[in-house]
Formats: structure tokens, C-alpha cells, sequence
């Protein structure tokens, strides 16, 4: 088991009782972090330079989104990817590579190093290992990986030659070899186990040295995992359901934490009021920039 490490300071920026957060990103251009609320459903915004936070409710479940390159947001929602327009929270659809699969949905995804948005897929019952992971270019979505079970946590090695995916029930992280050209994945091999760390593993990111940040859903924590699997550190939060990390500021020197109130009791909630909000970690070492901005997909 991890120590925790005290000396990282842990703040709620926004103790917006989100339902479930998720799918922090840092927007440079805006000065200001988009995280959403899969069930709200809604997209929330926060300023760090003065602490402003917006919430703009949505028209229907959101579960990932991504920068795109005209300023606007490209979505994972109920009904499909769609452009998301952050300033109305208006969603027009322009692929449903799930189509004719009511039983699944999508759920994480992220922008990568090669312009494109990555993201899973997943069977409602949480337990069947017929997810995918989609790369989704401006023709539309191919499916890169399958037989997923619940897809969680993306990210890539700073030279973007390796490819990271969780998969929650399973416990794992994988580490996948990454043609940024060709936007394929080969060579898996584990980097994490089931019973290496609290928990079970959600969105991650990625810093300047190469180590994954992978917040923790049930294990209350953020860990630090090195590129040969290591655990490095762990830092205990103030909640038991984090769900996604970003890093973010105009230095990307603050690690951003998204965090659950779903399926927490009511004794849970009344122990834990700072559950659905989201947090600020200094954790001494900068992160990687986003993932480059995805193309207007005009469909």
C-alpha cells in the first residue's frame, strides 16, 4: 500500500455537487478548464485567474469531450459525436458509430497527439467485454480496439509513442505501442494490475516526465504510476468517487480532479459534502498539453 503523500495540497475549486464528473480538459486559448456532468447532463467551465465557474445545462447525456480546431467542442453524448457549441451547449450529431447497439454507450475519450478524438464504448450492464475504442477522424469513426469491458482513463507518453487505455472492472491499465500516423495500436502489455492500487481505475493523465495520473473511482485517491507500472505516490482526496484528471493553468502545473456523488448513500454524502465537486491538486511537476484540437468535422 501507497503512503500518502502529505505534502500535496488538495483544494475544491467548484464543490458543485456534480452527479458524475468527468472528462476535465484545459482550454489554453479560453484560460479555463471544460469538465461536464454525464448525468446532469451539463458543461461546466472554470476560470482559475478568478475563480468564476459557469454551468450550462445540456439537452442529453454527455459522456467525453475534446477541443476542436474552429474553438468549439466535439462531444461523446446519448445521441452520438456531435460538435458542441460551449457557449449555447447546443449538440449537433454528425456520427453514430453505435448505431443499432441501444445496449451500449460511449464513455471516456480524450483528444491525442495526432489530432484525433479517441473514445469507448461500453455495454450498459457494465460486465460485457463488447465496448470498442473509436478514433474518430473528420470522415467519421473507425473502431481501433475491441473487446473492452468498461473503457477508462486515455493518454499518451510524451514522444506519443505509447498508447494508454484502462478498463475499470478489470482493473488494468494497458500500454499500447502508437502509430500517431496511421492511428493504430499494437504490442499491448499490462502496466497496472487489479490489486496494485485502492480502487479501480478512471481517467488519467499524463505529465512532463511520463508518469500517468489515475484518479481512483472507489479507492479515494489519485495515484502516480511510472512508465514501467511503478506506483510512485498516491494523494488521498477528500471524496471516494474521483473520475478524471487534467492538467491545467497557464503553466499546466495544476492537476485538475473531477469527482461522483452516483450511487453514494445518503450517510456516504453526509460524510463526504465536497462529493461532485472539483479539486486542485499542486502536485510539484507539470503535465503534458492537451491533445491537439480536432478539426471542425463537418461531417
Amino acid at each position: 500500500m501507497l503512503s500518502p503523500a502529505s505534502n500535496i495540497a488538495v483544494t475544491c475549486v467548484t464543490p458543485d455537487r456534480a452527479t458524475l464528473g468527468e472528462s476535465p480538459i484545459w482550454d489554453a486559448g479560453r484560460n479555463a478548464l471544460w469538465w461536464i456532468d454525464c448525468a446532469g447532463p451539463a458543461l461546466h467551465r472554470h476560470v482559475p485567474a478568478t475563480g468564476a465557474s459557469t454551468r450550462i445545462v445540456l439537452s442529453e447525456p454527455v459522456h467525453a469531450i475534446g477541443l476542436r480546431g474552429d474553438g468549439g467542442l466535439i462531444a461523446a453524448m446519448a445521441g452520438g459525436l456531435a460538435r458542441l457549441d460551449p457557449d449555447t451547449g447546443t449538440a449537433e450529431v454528425f456520427s453514430r458509430p453505435e448505431a443499432g447497439r441501444a445496449d451500449h454507450r460511449f464513455n471516456d475519450g480524450k483528444c491525442g497527439p495526432d489530432g484525433r478524438f479517441w473514445v469507448g464504448s461500453m455495454h450498459r450492464s457494465y460486465g460485457e467485454p463488447t465496448g470498442r475504442l473509436f478514433r474518430v477522424d473528420p470522415g467519421g469513426a473507425v473502431a481501433a480496439a475491441e473487446r473492452l469491458t468498461v473503457p477508462n482513463g486515455l493518454g499518451w507518453s510524451p514522444d506519443a509513442a505509447t498508447f494508454y487505455l484502462g478498463d475499470s472492472p478489470t482493473g488494468t491499465i494497458t500500454a499500447f505501442a502508437f502509430d500517431a500516423e496511421a492511428g493504430a495500436l499494437s504490442d499491448p502489455r499490462p502496466l497496472s494490475g487489479a490489486d496494485e492500487a485502492p480502487g479501480w481505475p478512471d481517467g488519467l493523465a499524463v505529465d512532463s516526465e511520463g508518469f500517468l495520473w489515475n484518479a481512483r473511482w472507489d479507492g479515494g485517491c489519485v495515484i502516480r504510476i511510472a512508465p514501467d507500472g511503478r506506483l510512485d505516490r498516491t494523494v488521498i482526496l477528500p471524496v471516494t468517487r474521483p473520475t478524471s484528471c487534467a492538467f491545467g493553468g497557464p503553466g499546466l502545473d495544476r492537476l485538475y480532479v473531477t469527482s461522483a456523488r452516483l450511487g453514494l448513500d445518503g450517510g456516504t454524502l453526509d460524510s463526504q459534502p465536497l462529493a461532485g465537486g472539483l479539486f486542485a491538486l499542486d502536485v510539484g511537476i507539470a503535465g503534458l498539453p492537451p491533445g491537439l484540437p480536432v478539426g471542425t468535422f463537418a461531417g
